[in-house]
């Protein structure tokens, strides 16, 4: 009887280490990156500009980050752009600095169904004071249209229900103005 009591706290314990569940680990290997003029040719997108913010993506293991667009060599055409990257060099990710400005080489990713531009450190993406070899091989770049939408969706929604609501309670305060007299 003794020895059954013994080996409950044992089977116990060999339940609860095998539901432990491993954390997925990552480890970045690159191999040299090509030179600019061809990380250009093969890259989704590649543009300069400046992190305005950098926000947590713990879904995806990694960081979305947020770009004021300066210039455009290819693939995008918008003022403000965000790229994937890993959470840290064992993931390939960069560590981008809200305020500084950077040269991006982005690919795109599916992430959940949709695609994304992403860069890692295996891409020539660098602070943008230490790509003036890239910006030689590379060339100019365009400045990105500046006309951005100053009113989104969402602000429009709530402008036509308010709208609505007026339109909707004078009729309503009329009719029971017009029921009162009657």
């Amino acid at each position: 009887m003794k020895k059954r009591v013994r080996v409950i706290p044992f089977l116990l314990m060999v339940l609860v280490v095998m539901n432990f569940k491993p954390i997925p680990t990552a480890a970045c290997s690159c191999m040299m990156p090509p030179s600019a003029d061809i990380a250009l040719s093969v890259a989704t997108a590649v543009f300069s500009g400046e992190v305005v913010k950098v926000e947590k993506n713990n879904k995806d293991n990694g960081k979305t980050i947020h770009f004021n667009v300066r210039e455009i060599w290819k693939g995008i055409d918008s003022a403000t752009v965000s790229v994937f990257t890993g959470n840290d060099s064992a993931s390939c990710g960069i560590d981008f600095t809200v305020g500084k400005e950077y040269l991006v080489y982005a690919h795109t990713m599916d992430s959940s169904g949709k695609s994304i531009l992403s860069t890692t450190l295996c891409d020539r993406t660098a602070e943008l004071a230490n790509a003036a070899d890239d910006l030689t091989l590379i060339g100019e770049g365009q400045i990105p249209d500046q006309t951005e939408q100053t009113t989104d969706s969402t602000n429009q929604y709530y402008v036509y229900a308010g709208i609505l609501a007026v339109v909707v309670g004078s009729i309503g305060l009329f009719l029971w103005k017009r029921s009162k007299k009657s």
